[in-house]
C-alpha cells in the first residue's frame, strides 16, 4: 500500500515468490499522472433566460499532458447532443431559442482515462407554465370530480389554473366552468356538475404572465384531455321567452326560444304547446310541436283580441320535463279600432305655428287590441299626398303641435291606434296659420366699395312667415349717428353713396310683414380712405356681327378691394377718331351691352371706375366684331353637335326601352308559374301527402 502517491513513486515494481520448488518474480510499472483541473466553468450559476433567448457558457479543462480530454454536457442527468436547441462546442455549450421546458441542471464533465471533473449550474428559461399533471376523471350522472398535480411554472409564477369543456354539441369550443386561484399547494381537486346525455371533454390550463400552457410551441408535450359520457334523462327545463301574440285577427301566435341541445338531456326534443282563453267556461287544449329547432306555431279560427293561458313544457325521447311550465299571458290577434275620437276640434290657436287639438277618449273596448293611444295626422291643402303624422299616448285628450307655416291652409284629422293598426279617420279639422313677423334675413354680405360708398346684398329670410313687404337698412356711424331707409321686397341690395370716408359703420338690415318687423342682421364694416379707386379690371363676351357685352369685375374673382361704386367704358372703332361713352351702371350691376356696331370692326374699349367725383381708368382693350362668314360657321358647328346629341339620347331611350320590355315579360311569366302554383294548392293538390297531415296537426291542435 503506497500511501499519497507522487511522481516519485513512479517505477518499476517487483514482487518475488519463493518456496521450495523455486523462486518466481512478477513486475508491474505505476505511472503518476497530474490530475485534472477547470479552467473555465460554465457561469453564472443561475442563468435566467426569455423564452426564445439565445446565450452560450463555456467549459474547459487541462489535464495531464499525457492524457486525451473529452467533454460531456448533460441537462437533469440525461445527456445533450446536437439539435435546434443545443450547439457542442469544443470549449462551450450554446443555447438557441430554448424554451421553459430546457430548464434544469447543466453538468459540464471533463473525462479522461483516469479521472473525471463536473463542472455545474442552472438554466431557468422563463416562459408559459408546463401542462399540469392530470389524473383521470372521476364521472357520475350529475357530477365530474377532476384532479390534477401542481405544474412547473418555467421560472414564472403560476397565477391560476382554469378548468375547461367543450361538448360534442359545440366541438373544440373550449368553455371555461371553474378557476383556481389558490395555486400554494400540489394537488388540485374540482366538481363539475354535469347534464344528461352528454359527452363532455375537459382540459386543465395554467396561466402566468408569459401565457396559458396549452399555447401551441414546437416539441410541447401534448396536454391531457379528460372524457366523461352522461345518460339520457328527462328536460330539466322548459323552454324560455314564451309569448302570445296574434298577428291576424283571428289568429293566436305562440312563440318561445328553443332549448339548447345541451339542455335536451336525451334525443328526439318536441315541444307540448298548451292553451286556453282566460275565462271559466273554457278548457285547455294542447298539442306537440315535433320540430326540435321550431320557436312558433300558429293557432287559427280564434275569436279577435281575447286573453289566454299558454304554456310551453320541453318533452323528449324519455318523457317530459320534471318541472311544470310557467303559465303565461298571451292576446289573440288585433283588428281595425271600432271608433275615432270624437269633437276633434281645435282648443287654442297659440301663434303664428302652433296650436293646441283636443278630443274625446274613446271607450278601450272599441279598440279592439291593445289601446296604445291616438294618431294626428295634418297636410297642407295645396298638398294633399304629403301628410305628417304625430303619435299621442293613450291617456292624453290633448296635443299642441308647433310645426305649421305661417300663411298657410291645414287640414287635421285624428285616428285610434292599437299596437297594429289605426281606426278610420275622423271628420278634417281645416284651418289657416295667420302671417306673422318674418325671421332674420338670411346671408347678408357688406362691403367697402369706396370711400364713399357701401354696397349691401342679402337673401330673403329662410322663415318669412307671410308675404315679405320690404326691407329696413339701417347705418350707423363711429360718432353714432344714424341713418335709415327702406327698400321693397323685390330688391335685395342697397348701394349707400352718402357715408365718410375712412370711417366705421353698424349695417343693420330687417324685413317687414304686414304682421310686424323681424329680428335684425348686423354687419360692421369700414369704409376707404379718400382716394381715387383701382383701375377697373372687364372683359368681353358674347360677341356678335354688331354687339358685345363688357362685364365689370369688382371683386376680382371673389376678392374685394376699393373698385368704385359706378362702371362705364369709352369705345372708339381703330379708324375713327370720335370716341364714345356707354351708359354708367352702378353696383350690383355689372355689365354692359354696347349695340349698333358695325361688322368686322375692330374698336378700342377703354374701362372707367367711378367713387363720387373721382375716377380711374384702365389700359386699352382692342375688341373685334364677328365677320358674317365666321358666324355661319359657328352656326353650323352648333347644329351638327346639338344633331350628335340627339341622336345619342335616341339610341339610349330605344337601349332602355328595350331593357324594361324584357323585363316586363320575364316578370309575368313567372307571376303565371306561381298562380299554377297556388291554384294546385287552393284545390288540394297535396292533401294526400303524410307530411302535410301532420303539420296540420301540429298547427291546429287536438282536444284534451
Amino acid at each position: 500500500m503506497i500511501y499519497d502517491v507522487n511522481s516519485a513513486d513512479e517505477g518499476l515494481y517487483y514482487c518475488n515468490v519463493s518456496n521450495k520448488y523455486g523462486i518466481n518474480r512478477a513486475t508491474n510499472r505505476l505511472q503518476v499522472f497530474k490530475p485534472t483541473y477547470f479552467v473555465r466553468i460554465p457561469t453564472p450559476k443561475r442563468l435566467i433566460l426569455e423564452a426564445g433567448e439565445t446565450a452560450e457558457v463555456f467549459c474547459e479543462a487541462v489535464a495531464d499532458p499525457r492524457l486525451p480530454i473529452k467533454y460531456q454536457w448533460t441537462i437533469n442527468g440525461k445527456i445533450l447532443t446536437e439539435s435546434q436547441y443545443y450547439e457542442i462546442l469544443p470549449d462551450r455549450l450554446r443555447f438557441r431559442s430554448v424554451r421553459g421546458r430546457h430548464s434544469g441542471i447543466i453538468d459540464c464533465a471533463a473525462i479522461t482515462d483516469v479521472d473525471v471533473k463536473l463542472a455545474s449550474m442552472q438554466l431557468i428559461v422563463k416562459d408559459v407554465p408546463a401542462h399540469p399533471v392530470v389524473e383521470a376523471a372521476h364521472c357520475s350522472e350529475r357530477k365530474a370530480t377532476i384532479k390534477w398535480v401542481a405544474a412547473s411554472d418555467h421560472g414564472d409564477s403560476i397565477k391560476k389554473y382554469i378548468v375547461e369543456m367543450f361538448t360534442d354539441f359545440k366541438k373544440n369550443e373550449w368553455e371555461v366552468i371553474n378557476e383556481e386561484v389558490n395555486v400554494n399547494k400540489e394537488n388540485f381537486e374540482v366538481d363539475i356538475t354535469l347534464t344528461p346525455w352528454v359527452n363532455y371533454t375537459f382540459r386543465v390550463v395554467a396561466v402566468n404572465s408569459h401565457g396559458r400552457s396549452d399555447m401551441k410551441i414546437d416539441g410541447q408535450p401534448k396536454e391531457d384531455w379528460l372524457t366523461c359520457q352522461t345518460r339520457p334523462s328527462f328536460p330539466y327545463t322548459n323552454p324560455s321567452g314564451v309569448k302570445g301574440e296574434g298577428t291576424e285577427p283571428d289568429n293566436l301566435v305562440i312563440s318561445w326560444k328553443p332549448l339548447d341541445r345541451y339542455y335536451w338531456n336525451a334525443p328526439n326534443m318536441q315541444y307540448l304547446v298548451r292553451y286556453k282563453l282566460d275565462e271559466p267556461i273554457h278548457g285547455w287544449t294542447e298539442f306537440l310541436v315535433e320540430d326540435s329547432l321550431a320557436n312558433f306555431t300558429i293557432i287559427r279560427d280564434q275569436p279577435t283580441f281575447r286573453k289566454y293561458l299558454i304554456q310551453v313544457q320541453s318533452v323528449n325521447s324519455v318523457g317530459p320535463s320534471i318541472v311544470e311550465p310557467e303559465i303565461h299571458y298571451g292576446w289573440s290577434g288585433e283588428d281595425v279600432p271600432d271608433e275615432s275620437p270624437r269633437d276633434f276640434r281645435i282648443d287654442t290657436q297659440i301663434n303664428i305655428t302652433t296650436i293646441n287639438f283636443t278630443w274625446n277618449p274613446v271607450d278601450s273596448n272599441t279598440v279592439n287590441g291593445h289601446f296604445v293611444g291616438y294618431e294626428i295626422e295634418y297636410w297642407k291643402s295645396e298638398n294633399t299626398i304629403r301628410k305628417y303624422s304625430i303619435k299621442i299616448p293613450a291617456n292624453s285628450t290633448y296635443r299642441i303641435i308647433n310645426s305649421f307655416h305661417a300663411v298657410t291652409n291645414y287640414s287635421a284629422h285624428i285616428r285610434t291606434r292599437n299596437k297594429r293598426l289605426r281606426s278610420a279617420p275622423s271628420h278634417p279639422v281645416s284651418f289657416a296659420m295667420p302671417e306673422g313677423p318674418p325671421g332674420k334675413v338670411h346671408n347678408l354680405r357688406v362691403y367697402s366699395v369706396g370711400s364713399t360708398a357701401i354696397l349691401l346684398q342679402w337673401d330673403a329670410p329662410l322663415q318669412p312667415n307671410g308675404r315679405i313687404r320690404g326691407y329696413f337698412i339701417s347705418f350707423q356711424n363711429d360718432k353714432n349717428e344714424t341713418e335709415e331707409t327702406y327698400v321693397i321686397h323685390r330688391q335685395k341690395y342697397y348701394l349707400h353713396e352718402k357715408s365718410e370716408p375712412d370711417t366705421g359703420y353698424k349695417v343693420t338690415v330687417w324685413a317687414e310683414t304686414r304682421a310686424g318687423e323681424g329680428p335684425t342682421t348686423l354687419r360692421p364694416v369700414r369704409t376707404w380712405p379718400a382716394r381715387i379707386p383701382d383701375a377697373p379690371i372687364f372683359r368681353v363676351k358674347n360677341i356678335t356681327l354688331d354687339s358685345f357685352v363688357v362685364e365689370w369685375l369688382p371683386n376680382n374673382h371673389s376678392v374685394w378691394k376699393m373698385p368704385g361704386a359706378a362702371f362705364f367704358v369709352n369705345y372708339t372703332a381703330e379708324s375713327s377718331n370720335t370716341w364714345h361713352q356707354s351708359e354708367i351702371i352702378y353696383l350690383p350691376n355689372t355689365e354692359i351691352l354696347l349695340r349698333n356696331l358695325k361688322e368686322d370692326q375692330k374698336y378700342f374699349i377703354q374701362g372707367i371706375a367711378k367713387d363720387g367725383s373721382r375716377q380711374s381708368e384702365s389700359v386699352f382693350l382692342p375688341i373685334k366684331t364677328l365677320n358674317r362668314d365666321y358666324a355661319n360657321r359657328l352656326k353650323e358647328d352648333s347644329l351638327r353637335s346639338a344633331a350628335w346629341f340627339i341622336a345619342v339620347l335616341g339610341v339610349l331611350g330605344i337601349g332602355l326601352f328595350t331593357i324594361c320590355l324584357t323585363f316586363c315579360c320575364g316578370n309575368k311569366n313567372r307571376q303565371e308559374k306561381f298562380a299554377v302554383r297556388r291554384k294546385e294548392i287552393e284545390i288540394g293538390h297535396q292533401q294526400d301527402n303524410e307530411e302535410e297531415k301532420q303539420f296540420l296537426e301540429y298547427q291546429y291542435g287536438f282536444k284534451n
